[in-house]
């Protein structure tokens, strides 16, 4: 329960550091904006603004089905994939979360191969669209960062699916983060990567079209 609160609590932190290259800026930094900094900004807000009235509407749909829940955690544990020639390192992790009328439940693993690791974890924001919609608007100011020592970007999977990827030249860590049906947050993180190849692949293994439905 303690990861999902700092998880929830740092999300758009993380998506803030990730556009813009994750800190502190160097001599050799490149940034590209696809738009001038006022376009980018209005695309942002336009964006969280259409995400907002998607995840509303999407949430009154469920709420006249009787479902306002966030998914409980072990049906969210059945989407976490099995990757080729890596294990399950220990137990699946997950929790649920309810307070004041509001849930959210989180499911998360961690494979080994030999002294390599990849981390999945797969959240249901649930009713918290202006979390969520201040996270993915950065997705629409089209930025991309290249220093010495990282690279990110945002990519586009489908309608519903998008997020950012990053890759650490000198560590060589990798992640990927997607926004899935204005609802879920796919994380997928790696080490010993070359690019950020690996963990796209794994993110598409989980049924994302499926999460992006409910």
């Amino acid at each position: 329960m303690k990861k999902l609160f700092k998880f929830l609590s740092v999300a758009v932190l993380t998506a803030s550091l990730v556009s813009c290259g994750g800190g502190s800026k160097d001599n050799d930094e490149e940034v590209s904006v696809s738009k001038n900094p006022l376009e980018a900004l209005v695309a942002a807000g336009e964006a969280m603004e259409k995400g907002a009235k998607e995840g509303n509407k999407k949430m009154e749909e469920r709420r006249a089905k009787g479902d306002t829940l966030a998914m409980p955690y072990a049906d969210l544990q059945k989407y976490l994939p099995k990757i080729d020639g890596y294990t399950l390192d220990g137990e699946l992790g997950g929790a649920n979360v309810n307070m004041g009328g509001v849930s959210y439940s989180n499911a998360e693993a961690k494979f080994k191969k030999g002294e390599n690791w990849v981390k999945v974890s797969i959240v249901d924001y649930n009713q918290a669209f202006a979390m969520y919609s201040a996270a993915t608007a950065m997705w629409a100011m089209g930025m991309s960062v290249d220093t010495p020592t990282e690279k990110a970007g945002g990519i586009k999977i489908g309608d519903d699916i998008g997020g950012w990827e990053v890759y650490q030249k000198k560590d060589k860590n990798a992640a990927v983060t997607l926004g899935v049906g204005s609802r879920f947050w796919v994380s997928v993180e790696a080490d010993a990567q070359e690019n950020t190849e690996f963990v796209k692949s794994v993110a598409k293994s989980i049924d994302l079209t499926k999460l992006s439905a409910m």
